[in-house]
């Protein structure tokens, strides 16, 4: 995923926020997927008001023990592992 781009969710896809991380349903299958973020990533990200820099911003912020280059290869693959699962697609603010 670039930075500079927002997530969305894919028709027929549904989020939310869990205490484990996030829960997607899928209604086309329906299946169900598990993403263990905690509190990391809340539902609302896939919205489509947030870039994907803004996020990683803001769990270096919050996570300032963690180096931000592995925040970033962390998300890069979470994020990557939903849209190869058709979860969700990205969008390019520019």
């Amino acid at each position: 995923m670039r930075s500079e781009s927002v997530c969305l969710l894919n028709e027929g896809v549904q989020v939310r926020s869990e205490r484990f991380g996030l829960l997607f349903y899928d209604y086309r299958g329906p299946r169900l997927y598990f993403l263990p973020t905690k509190d990391l990533i809340k539902d609302h990200f896939f919205n489509g008001k947030h870039t994907v820099s803004n996020l990683i911003e803001y769990i270096c912020a919050k996570h300032r023990e963690w180096p931000c280059l592995m925040v970033k290869k962390w998300l890069n693959h979470a994020l990557d592992m939903l849209e190869g699962k058709g979860l969700i697609y990205e969008q390019s603010v520019c």
